[in-house]
């Protein structure tokens, strides 16, 4: 927490402009207990803990839930659109 400066790493992956503080949401260890996670939310919990503990991200609790949230949706759009269409039956 401490290279984090006891902040929330989010500068908008939740969805939020954090404008009020600089583009970098203003959660520190003061207001909640911060969670380490990757900044790829979408890694299962097996490759998640074989990250590098120095390529992990600070988040607040609201941030993680809402930023994690929006990576599965783009994964689950994307993943959707590059499936090939199937045949016509006709």
């Amino acid at each position: 927490m401490s290279a984090a400066e006891h902040r929330c790493h989010c500068t908008g992956a939740c969805g939020s402009k954090h404008s009020k503080s600089g583009l970098r949401c203003d959660r520190s260890t003061r207001d909640a207990q911060m969670l380490a996670a990757p900044a790829d939310l979408t890694l299962s919990p097996v490759a998640a803990a074989a990250v590098p503990v120095a390529e992990l991200l600070a988040w607040c609790p609201g941030c993680h839930r809402r930023a994690a949230a929006r990576q599965r949706a783009a994964d689950s759009e994307r993943q959707r659109t590059e499936q090939p269409e199937p045949d016509s039956l006709f």
